[in-house]
């Protein structure tokens, strides 16, 4: 019951928006010219629906909520040729994965079936209670690079939520891993290219903050990746599997690092961190499909924009962003939902 209740709040933080420049209108899939052009189509959430940033401007995918009851879409990820996407739609205290193409958004094929058999307060039913326990959530997503599994966490047989996966069509659903998930949860699966492994953030650690992990699913391993005093998240791998990014939290501030992820190039237990933003607000890195540019949000006026960025090199061979552009104004984009960047 007390995670329903996490869950449930963090749910409610996350849903909260203020006016932006993202507009419905009449047909609730309007498009506004937002920025400059970009390669490929950036995912991101605006008030419970789903957009797509494509060439140089911002296109509504999904409806979207009527009012504050209304079901809500979130945390989307791209198939890896780009004309699908995953994502969560959240309802009333339970979500389930959904699956659309992006040419037909309308039709989207639901991949979990988490509603509880039961209605709330119904004669001789469970009623609240009972509903909450029978309900379940499927959170985070993400498409592994041969289009064949989708990486997710729930709560199914646990108290917390944890590290599972499932084919395409919502079958073979796999827990993997073995935390003990009835004291914290795991967050955000990123595939590495060779969908070998998964980077995550994992609140099942020693002081129960967020930290960068990696679970090897051909060794069956953990391996802890980050060690950072305020904790970290948001982890994005790579294409070309190298590196790995997220968001490290230093006191207030919240910045863009990245690791490698050969251990062999790590001078102690864990990679020394490499900071690529500096503004004290950023957060959800996302690649570029060809690994050149960063995507990412930041917050301004206590709103969330994306920006994005060229991956260059510095004299000492470190990783550097440069020529950061920023893409939209004003969006108020759902930072927990984070970015998804396809072709």
């Amino acid at each position: 019951m007390v995670k329903k209740i996490i869950v449930l709040l963090t749910l409610g933080i996350m849903l909260v928006a203020t006016a932006g420049l993202l507009q419905r209108g009449p047909n609730r899939t309007t498009a506004r010219l937002l920025g400059p052009q970009i390669d490929g189509k950036i995912a991101f959430v605006n008030k419970g629906s789903i957009w797509l940033y494509s060439g140089d401007r911002a296109t509504q995918l999904t409806a979207g909520p009527e009012d504050a009851l209304d079901k809500r879409d979130a945390q989307p990820s791209f198939s890896p040729d780009g004309t699908q996407l995953v994502y969560v739609r959240f309802d009333e205290g339970f979500s389930d994965l959904y699956k659309l193409d992006i040419d037909n958004p309308t039709d989207p094929t639901p991949l979990t079936d988490h509603r509880p058999n039961v209605e709330v307060g119904q004669a001789g039913g469970p009623g609240i209670d009972g509903y909450n326990e029978l309900a379940l959530w499927a959170l985070y997503p993400a498409w592994s690079p041969d289009g064949e599994q989708i990486a997710y966490t729930s709560d199914i047989g646990t108290q917390y939520p944890g590290l599972f996966s499932m084919d395409t069509f919502g079958d073979d659903i796999t827990r993997l891993g073995s935390l003990d998930y009835s004291i914290q949860t795991v967050e955000r699966p990123s595939w590495s290219p060779t969908g070998t492994r998964l980077a995550l953030t994992n609140y099942v650690t020693n002081n129960s903050k967020g930290q960068i992990w990696v679970r090897d699913l051909v060794r069956g391993v953990w391996i802890e990746i980050t060690n950072a005093p305020d904790g970290a998240y948001d982890a994005a791998w790579s294409p070309d599997g190298e590196w790995i990014a997220f968001t490290m939290r230093q006191g207030s501030a919240h910045n863009i690092f990245v690791v490698p992820s050969n251990a062999e190039l790590w001078t102690g237990d864990h990679p020394t961190p490499i900071q690529i933003t500096t503004d004290g607000a950023s957060r959800s890195p996302a690649w570029s499909p060809d690994g050149t540019r960063l995507a990412y949000l930041s917050m301004r006026n206590a709103i969330f924009d994306i920006y994005e960025g060229e991956l260059t090199t510095k004299t000492n061979g470190d990783p550097a962003l440069a020529s950061v552009q920023r893409l939209t104004q004003n969006a108020d984009i759902d930072a927990n939902s984070g970015l998804s960047w396809g072709q």
